[in-house]
């Protein structure tokens, strides 16, 4: 599909979409330069079910709380120094069809989805869903050849097997590292008890990922991270909502002090977009229970939309 027109205040009769986004149904016929697709779910851990469980209704919170500043394209974002996001260069192709008690064909679904994706060279934005979900997205930019994670989180997710599973949540950045394409992994965020012990510090060391605490960037700031980065590089964004400080973000499953701020988030962004090229982004681990107020919903839309706008504003 080729959007030809910007975009209209949403219509209440049409699907729910980020920001009111054009709706794309077909993966083969996407003419844009991003899409947003939302994934519920990968590989929860069966033996906490109540965590994966939490995080199902991410991507439909996020889109509602979307639904405000879609209608206001007439505005200035002071954010980002731009027009509320007007680009007909943006879709949102709906939730990828996976099912949470079927984890071998999620991760089958959603590596098939971002292959396509990839190939037309569309930069994929996904609302999670819990932080398994990145795995599988990342398996689908094989054909970038050559990639840099950079993952954003208070923990640093280099368990081989947690709770009998390999491909959860706990293992991400160890199972990242075995793919031959990505080159490289930065982490960010990192503090208070891990969620793996001295033995994964140690090998994630060895292998060669660069971590930037918590008090890291409360003393350095970004610019390091940023810096860290290698110039033109192929970038997925692992972005587990925790990494940021509660203050910030509450609404997660496992809240953790001293993480990043609204104001370092967004620098960071815009750094990342200006020095190289983000080709994917995950969004997860939002929990709407412990949202009451929808600020933490707000929060993750201003977010996205700052990648939104970056990436689109690079490529040009």
């Amino acid at each position: 599909m080729k959007a030809t027109t910007s975009i209209q205040t949403p219509d209440t009769s049409a699907p729910l979409t980020f920001l009111g986004l054009p709706r794309c149904n077909n993966l083969a016929e996407i003419d844009a330069d991003i899409a947003l697709v939302g994934i519920p779910c990968a590989t929860p851990y069966l033996q906490a079910e109540a965590y994966g469980l939490a995080n199902l209704a991410g991507p439909t919170a996020i889109r509602r709380a979307s639904v405000t500043l879609g209608r206001m394209h007439d505005r200035h974002d002071w954010d980002l120094g731009a027009p509320v996001l007007t680009s007909d260069r943006v879709v949102d192709i709906g939730d990828l069809p996976v099912s949470f008690y079927h984890a071998e064909s999620n991760r089958a679904i959603i590596k098939a989805a971002v292959e396509k994706l990839a190939e037309r060279k569309t930069a994929v934005i996904a609302l999670g869903g819990e932080d398994s979900v990145p795995t599988p997205m990342l398996q689908g930019l094989s054909s970038y050849k050559d990639v840099t994670v950079l993952q954003i989180d208070a923990h640093m997710d280099w368990r081989d097997v947690q709770l009998g599973e390999r491909w959860g949540l706990s293992s991400g950045m160890r199972r990242a590292s075995e793919m031959p394409f990505v080159k490289n992994i930065v982490q960010v965020g990192t503090r208070g008890p891990s969620s793996g012990g001295d033995e994964e510090v140690r090998d994630a060391l060895a292998w060669g990922a660069k971590f930037f605490t918590g008090e890291d960037l409360h003393d350095r700031g970004v610019q390091p991270v940023i810096d860290a980065i290698p110039a033109g590089a192929n970038i997925h964004v692992n972005f587990d909502l925790d990494g940021l400080d509660p203050s910030v973000m509450p609404s997660v499953w496992v809240p953790a002090p001293g993480g990043l701020g609204f104001w370092p988030a967004m620098k960071l962004i815009r750094g990342l977009a200006k020095k190289a090229n983000i080709v994917s982004v995950a969004m997860v681990e939002y929990v709407q229970d412990r949202d009451p107020s929808g600020i933490a919903a707000s929060t993750v839309v201003r977010l996205t939309t700052a990648f939104i706008t970056e990436i689109l504003r690079n490529r040009k």
